[in-house]
Parts: C-alpha cells; sequence; structure tokens
C-alpha cells in the first residue's frame, strides 16, 4: 500500500488518468451497457420506429412490437424485399429507414421460424392406450 500511494505522490497525473478512465467506463456502462441487446426487451419492442411506404411515399410510426407482430403474421418465411403492408394500396412497401436493422429483424424471424419447425419435426413417441396411465378422479373428464 506504502508503495502505490508513494508511486502516485510522485505521479499525480496517472491518478488522474486512472481516475479518467475509470470514470468514462463507469459512465458508458451506465448509458450503453447492456440495455437493448435483448431483442425483445419491453424498452426495444415499445420503441417508435418509422416506415415509409415506397409507393405513396407516406411515412408511419409504430412500435416495433406491433411491426414485429405484423411480419410474423406471413406464411412460413419472411421475404426481405416485401415490406409492412400499405393501408391505402394493400402493398407491402412498407419498409424501416433502417436497412441494416430491417435485415436483422426479417434474419432473426426466419431464424426463429427454422428453429421452431425443426423442433416440431422431431418425432414424439406417444403411449399406446393400454400402456397410459389412468387418470385421477380429480383430473378425469365429466
Amino acid at each position: 500500500m506504502d508503495f502505490i500511494r508513494n508511486f502516485l505522490n510522485k505521479n499525480p497525473w496517472l491518478g488522474w488518468a486512472l481516475f479518467a478512465v475509470l470514470l468514462a467506463f463507469s459512465a458508458f456502462v451506465f448509458f450503453k451497457g447492456g440495455r437493448g441487446s435483448d431483442p425483445y426487451s419491453p424498452e426495444r419492442m415499445t420503441e417508435e420506429v418509422t416506415i415509409r411506404f415506397t409507393d405513396t411515399n407516406d411515412e408511419v410510426k409504430m412500435t416495433r412490437g406491433k411491426m414485429d407482430k405484423e411480419l410474423r403474421r406471413r406464411g412460413d418465411k419472411v421475404d426481405p424485399s416485401q415490406g409492412i403492408v400499405n393501408p391505402k394500396t394493400g402493398q407491402p412497401t412498407g419498409f424501416l429507414f433502417d436497412k441494416e436493422d430491417w435485415e436483422e429483424m426479417v434474419a432473426r424471424i426466419n431464424k426463429e421460424r427454422d428453429e421452431v419447425q425443426a423442433g416440431a419435426a422431431k418425432t414424439v413417441k406417444t403411449l399406446p392406450r393400454s400402456e397410459r396411465p389412468a387418470a385421477s378422479p380429480a383430473t378425469a373428464p365429466k
């Protein structure tokens, strides 16, 4: 302990430099660290995004969660070239301004769908009726 105290007394600028680095790191962790990393966090899903429709050049604001829900209501895979449906024309021409964000969202949804379909494709062995345990009186159908 004495060594550190003496060293910092001889070189006070090192103490201030260390303090500045620790303060900058603390500020980074407080303001950015870990926030928004979960794509399904409440903060991220309630975030307002602007959708621009390419056929009418109209813009609408909606929450990221509503946009995610609309994309998931489609068929098997989400086509990145097909956007949110324009209520005026009925065509899927609405996209986020940030192209990387749009592509990341579509890729994540498609990946999750593939994982669900792969899990559903696994067969589950069911017991024949004679081997099934009898239902208890509390759970038996009336």
